[in-house]
């Protein structure tokens, strides 16, 4: 599953939702809070072509009339299969390497947890989530203090700083969200 791109799996995590054409998903990465993705057409229809090629996703003409529908726009919706890879990702576990390289993708699979996959599945996502991130954590923590014994205050120190208190407030709302969940579950 490496292979897919994030943008592939948010396509995923959209269609799943509801179904839509090109033109609605693009729209949705303009004007929400995934608009860190490009919604260059470029980008999205090529994905779009991918995940058909796979048989993730089937397209169907949009309904209405011939003059409303000049340019040919289908509806996307996602398959038996599309839905069982989106699935298998967002039940993945949480990993060290997700913690430091992947931040915005373990936001999105949790966004797309809801509706997808059971109530356990976001619990135990946010147990490893922050098991993981305390972790890491923990040894930034460790480095900070080694550094700060050996140097002044600098530029530097603060913005390693910065970063530090950044996960920790991440840490925080993942024992929250943790905690939230798991009250509502009982």
């Amino acid at each position: 599953m490496s292979t897919n791109s994030i943008l592939e799996l948010a396509l995923l995590g959209l269609l799943r939702q509801k179904p839509q054409s090109g033109y609605d998903l693009r729209k949705t990465f303009a004007t929400t809070a995934m608009r860190h993705f490009s919604d260059s057409p470029g980008s999205i229809y090529p994905a779009l072509r991918r995940l058909e090629a796979r048989d993730w996703i089937a397209a169907e003409p949009q309904a209405g009339n011939d003059s409303e529908n000049r340019r040919g726009r289908q509806v996307f919706h996602l398959t038996a299969a599309g839905t069982a890879v989106l699935v298998e990702w967002l039940g993945r576990p949480v990993t060290r390497e997700d913690i430091l390289w992947r931040m915005p993708e373990m936001m999105l699979r949790f966004a797309f947890m809801d509706t997808n996959v059971p109530r356990s599945t976001a619990i135990r996502f946010l147990g490893e989530f922050e098991q993981a991130l305390g972790a890491y954590v923990a040894e930034l923590r460790i480095d900070l203090d080694r550094m700060s014994s050996k140097m002044s205050i600098n530029t530097g120190l603060l913005a390693f700083q910065s970063g530090i208190e950044g996960f920790e407030a991440q840490l925080s709302w993942a024992r929250h969200a943790r905690a939230s969940l798991a009250e509502e579950a009982r």
